[in-house]
């Protein structure tokens, strides 16, 4: 199967990234990638914020913006990434993981302005925690070339020595993978990690985008994983909250809704692409037993501006529940 498709990739490489994500999932996210760039991008949805083969759509919210004498604070905005805190109790974290620190980063589309990779160099390079998540949409296109994104998320990165872990969102390729593991930041491909300290194990799960390519696969990312331990999912979407709920998982933590970018004043969101319901698209949620945090984003898509909905960084500070 792998030998029809034509890819960036050497046949070692091909064979080992099928072999990480599962061979079926792997061939549906190459086909669609390639449906993708032979489209240009026309063809993910409904949401006004993914559409970025209608550039009319993005002159008419900076036309407004300007006649409304909103874009300056608007673009303002963008480079004023907050630093928010979220502590969440499990009552399966083991002891020896209580204070554990995530910093979850989100929605970069890295290649939209200049100076954003060093906005975000500033506001996380002061930050105390054990490990870095990226929960996916590294370019600001769907279709076009992922080197400017990925060299810009490299460069922001660059300095920091904790873990980094990430998955690939709606707007990713394969492509950018092996550079960017060549890099140090390991992506989670339907794959697990397990993070220990001393005798205790977190599992940290990351599925590949649920979104447009469908192409993850729960069931692979979770060979090996015993059924009773503490689990993390990262899944670029919040939309895979129910499944996630079912499969006994403890924490959900997703991005791709930029929590609206632009909203009525109070964060109320005027565009969403209905993959999730409205109380998932931004902040805490809970699903039954799983809880859950979608983060605004750290970025913006299309251009540049936030208006009543900030960027942001995540510190999820965990903290163990029940008995220990």
């Amino acid at each position: 199967m792998l030998s029809d498709f034509t890819t960036p990739f050497e046949h070692s490489e091909l064979v080992a990234l099928a072999e990480r994500m599962g061979e079926a999932e792997f061939a549906a996210r190459l086909q669609a990638e390639e449906r993708m760039r032979e489209l240009r991008g026309a063809g993910q949805g409904r949401g006004m914020f993914r559409f970025e083969h209608i550039w009319d759509q993005y002159g008419f919210i900076r036309g407004c913006l300007k006649v409304s004498g909103f874009w300056g604070r608007a673009h303002r905005n963008y480079f004023d990434i907050q630093v928010v805190r979220n502590e969440v109790v499990l009552d399966r974290l083991p002891a020896a993981f209580d204070g554990f620190t995530i910093l979850q980063l989100t929605d970069l589309h890295a290649d939209l302005h200049p100076d954003f990779s060093e906005a975000v160099r500033r506001v996380i390079t002061p930050l105390e925690y054990d490990v870095m998540a990226l929960t996916g949409d590294f370019r600001t296109c769907t279709f076009s070339d992922h080197s400017g994104a990925t060299a810009a998320t490299i460069e922001m990165l660059k300095e920091v020595d904790a873990p980094r872990y990430a998955i690939l969102g709606n707007h990713d390729s394969l492509a950018k993978v092996p550079e960017m593991e060549a890099a140090g930041i390991r992506f989670l491909l339907n794959e697990h990690v397990v993070l220990r300290r001393g005798d205790d194990a977190l599992h940290l799960v990351g599925i590949d985008d649920p979104n447009y390519y469908k192409s993850h696969n729960f069931e692979h990312a979770l060979q090996g994983v015993p059924v009773d331990v503490c689990k993390i999912l990262l899944s670029h979407s919040p939309q895979t909250y129910r499944e996630a709920n079912q499969l006994g998982f403890d924490f959900l933590m997703a991005g791709h809704t930029h929590g609206g970018q632009i909203c009525l004043p109070g964060g109320r969101v005027l565009v969403h692409d209905h993959s999730s319901p409205r109380h998932l698209l931004a902040g805490v949620w809970r699903e039954g037993k799983l809880q859950g945090y979608t983060s605004r984003g750290t970025g913006a898509s299309g251009i540049p501006v936030r208006l009543n909905c900030m960027p942001e960084v995540t510190l999820h500070v965990l903290r163990c529940g029940g008995f220990h």
